[in-house]
């Protein structure tokens, strides 16, 4: 495992729905993001990819998972009216 990046488990609780999401995450990572740097900066590959998904970037963001995420904001402009 030489070269690959050693995680950890992190529980996260959405503010809307107040379920608990586990996302692994390396925790130098974690400690970058505490410290001020943009959550999609912050939880990236050696190559400079994201490796979490969207919806789990923005439970470090906003604290709301997918679901409640889509219910709050959605994608149909529509949705608005």
């Amino acid at each position: 495992m030489l070269g690959q990046k050693q995680t950890e488990l992190v529980l996260v609780r959405c503010a809307c729905c107040k379920k608990w999401h586990v996302v692994r995450v390396d925790p130098e990572d974690l400690h970058v993001q505490k410290r001020g740097t943009f959550v999609q900066d912050a939880f990236i590959n050696r190559d400079g990819t994201p490796y979490l998904s969207s919806a789990e970037r923005e439970l470090f963001i906003s604290s709301l998972c997918g679901p409640c995420w889509s219910t709050l904001c959605p994608s149909d402009p529509l949705a608005y009216c």
